[in-house]
């Protein structure tokens, strides 16, 4: 309880008014948030975000058995904590989500302070997937890599810095390529791009290119999961899709 309060202690010098000034003080938010007395935060896409979490959360609870509760999960790519939020709600232990950009960290503590949730149940830290390591973040149950794997670009080494710190599952939601063979197809990113890796270079997968890297990187039982409507079209034509996978024994 200490850490609930020192949470709501740290945004008591906001009224209403200061918290809306400070939302809209950013240039863009990519995932919706009901911060509670009215205070809303959407999006050009806040209905098509409430699908994909309605669909990738079921997977989530799926592949952990129903439940989070006693379990660490790692959110890389937290961008403002939107998933590293719906880990806490399904009862997680405990939660980390790291991005490397700050303005999505700022963010992110923003919404976890604005709704009275302590530091100690979620945190997070500006910090690189290539930086992953039991010794700089510690193990997790639950690693999700959502929207991410697509803008890096050593996509192989990424997973395999996750597996050093991923005890059990991991939940890939990814942008692919529709070629038959296993390759990446390299792309020019833009690293002052909000909706680009900070790379300038990502290597983007095809479907098989997934599979073989998750099982080359220690994570077995890979399976691209069925789309459902009303999720976008590219969930249906090969162009994104849901993997779920466990830690090889």
């Amino acid at each position: 309880m200490r850490g609930v309060t020192r949470a709501k202690r740290s945004t008591a010098n906001l009224t209403h008014g200061d918290l809306i000034q400070k939302i809209n003080s950013f240039e863009y938010w990519h995932y919706p948030f009901d911060l509670g007395n009215g205070v809303m935060i959407n999006t050009e896409c806040s209905k098509e975000k409430l699908d994909l979490r309605d669909f990738i959360w079921s997977v989530t609870l799926d592949v952990c058995g129903g439940s989070l509760e006693r379990m660490r999960v790692l959110d890389v790519g937290c961008n403002a904590g939107f998933w590293s939020l719906q880990a806490h709600r399904s009862g997680a232990e405990y939660v980390l989500g790291i991005d490397a950009r700050p303005v999505h960290i700022e963010q992110a503590r923003l919404v976890r302070d604005a709704l009275g949730i302590s530091p100690e149940q979620i945190g997070f830290r500006q910090m690189s997937v290539y930086d992953l390591s039991p010794k700089s973040v510690g193990k997790y149950d639950l690693c999700l890599l959502l929207r991410v794997l697509q803008h890096l670009r050593n996509p192989l080494l990424a997973l395999e810095k996750l597996r050093e710190v991923c005890k059990a599952y991991l939940v890939i939601d990814v942008k692919m390529v529709r070629i038959d063979w296993p390759v990446l197809y390299l792309m020019d990113e833009n690293p002052d791009g909000l909706l680009e890796g900070i790379d300038g270079l990502a290597a983007r997968p095809s479907r098989s290119a997934v599979e073989l890297m998750l099982n080359r990187s220690g994570f077995a039982d890979v399976r691209m999961i069925r789309a459902r409507r009303p999720l976008e079209s590219a969930y249906f034509n090969g162009k994104r899709a849901v993997f779920t996978s466990r830690v090889s024994q």
